[in-house]
């Protein structure tokens, strides 16, 4: 069966052969029409059928780059893509001829440390997960048989600078609520929301006001501003489309807020102010407690992180956080759960030795 579609101005056609029990795909793009692309498309199925084509194995790039096409292009966020380019372009480099079913774990472990030897651990793992992605898919499309990203690690040799990566211990979490709690500046508004929720930015600039129910306290995460396309677009995942329940001491407080017409957090302008912008107001209450300083996105972090501090279930708190798998959750709390774990070994021991 062809699949034509178009990408940017030009149109793309794709193939499925079989080969054994193994299903390849041969792709030809830059048709300028779609009745060019049906026509290459049914010339290769005419040669398929009368066995006139070659069936040898993908390249792995190449159907890599077919998944993204279909699959995931016309749903991300534009920011989000930037990340998947970056995959791409690695697996060109390092993967230039790897055919699809002969990529084995040392492959991908032995790449994962080589782009680690260059970069931070959380890139490390966003490249991971992206490859992880493609590879459950390629499994159920029938292209390979192992999951061969299951049991990969990943390390990295470069520090991280990156402030997102922190998170505000309770005590400064305190201090910033208590600051900004009756404040009536937008900002203040997004700050304060995204610590007792632990939203992204994005899913906060793009709550409108018939998102927050304030009979069942609860606000509904349906939907995502993009600053950069400066549009209304789906959530992250699937699974970032959820309903948030909120304390009442939040929600008492947002009762009395008057929202936006269109967003219910917008600037004079009439559209959501800019994570810059927050990110200075942010800084600027931090800085009043000597606190951890962190950007906008440490609010999420700091959310999650105390939860799980309080023996809040990692499935509920994923669930909260809109993670597409538990896994993710795992990945990025890790060195909180070490430390739970830590804990908890002590506590056990404590227990035992009593007996």
């Amino acid at each position: 069966m062809a699949s034509i579609y178009k990408r940017g101005k030009t149109w793309t056609a794709n193939v499925s052969i079989m080969n054994g029990k193994t299903r390849i795909r041969k792709t030809m793009s830059g048709f300028a029409t779609k009745r060019d692309a049906t026509i290459w498309a049914n010339d290769i199925e005419f040669k398929k059928q009368n066995k006139q084509i070659s069936t040898k194995d993908a390249l792995f790039i190449d159907e890599f780059k077919d998944w993204y096409t279909v699959f995931k292009e016309p749903q991300l966020e534009t920011a989000t893509k930037v990340w998947y380019k970056t995959t791409t372009n690695l697996l060109t480099r390092k993967w230039p001829d790897k055919k699809i079913d002969s990529v084995t774990t040392k492959d991908f472990q032995i790449l994962l440390n080589d782009y680690g030897d260059t970069h931070v651990k959380s890139s490390v793992l966003k490249i991971k997960n992206i490859i992880r992605s493609f590879v459950i898919f390629a499994m159920d499309d029938g292209l390979i048989a192992k999951d061969f990203a299951r049991n990969i690690t990943t390390r990295s040799k470069v520090k991280s600078k990156d402030a997102d990566l922190k998170f505000l211990e309770l005590n400064e979490m305190k201090n910033l609520v208590n600051r900004i709690r009756y404040n009536e500046s937008v900002s203040c508004k997004m700050i304060l929301t995204a610590v007792y929720s632990g939203l992204r930015f994005s899913e906060i600039t793009g709550l409108t006001p018939d998102d927050f129910d304030f009979k069942n306290n609860t606000i509904s995460v349906n939907k995502s501003w993009q600053m950069q396309d400066q549009a209304f677009k789906d959530t992250k995942t699937e699974t970032s489309n959820r309903i948030i329940t909120m304390p009442d001491s939040y929600m008492d407080l947002a009762k009395k807020w008057t929202l936006g017409s269109r967003f219910a957090f917008e600037g004079d302008n009439g559209k959501p102010i800019s994570n810059n912008a927050v990110n200075k107001r942010l800084r600027y209450y931090l800085d009043m407690d000597n606190s951890t300083p962190i950007t906008f996105h440490g609010l999420r972090h700091t959310h999650a992180s105390y939860l799980l501090s309080q023996d809040i279930a990692i499935q509920y708190v994923s669930e909260r956080l809109g993670h597409s798998d538990v896994n993710i959750t795992l990945s990025v709390y890790a060195h909180l759960l070490d430390k739970k774990r830590i804990e908890e070994t002590a506590a056990t021991i404590k227990l035992l030795n009593a007996i």
